[in-house]
């Protein structure tokens, strides 16, 4: 199964935002109604229960560092803007 990705957290989680701050349980819950893979859910679901957000950029700097921005071995995956989208 390949690895979660920035993008996917980015997908998944993007329905949280828009009414201010959101806290770990929240984007876990958009996560889930997104249809995200379980193993997103459980990458959000490690954040500290304290952790409170109110945007993507926030969020993607508490994710790990070496979070990919694509799978290595997804062959179906788009590329996205920068030196190998271009």
């Amino acid at each position: 199964m390949p690895r979660v990705t920035r993008q996917e957290i980015t997908a998944c989680t993007r329905g949280a935002f828009g009414s201010g701050w959101v806290g770990r349980d929240e984007l876990c819950a958009a996560a889930r109604a997104a249809g995200a893979r379980p193993k997103a859910v459980a990458m959000l679901a490690d954040l500290s229960p304290h952790v409170r957000v109110c945007g993507l950029p926030d969020l993607l700097l508490l994710l790990p560092d070496d979070l990919p921005d694509l799978p290595d071995d997804d062959p179906g995956a788009v590329p996205g803007p920068g030196p190998s989208g271009a």
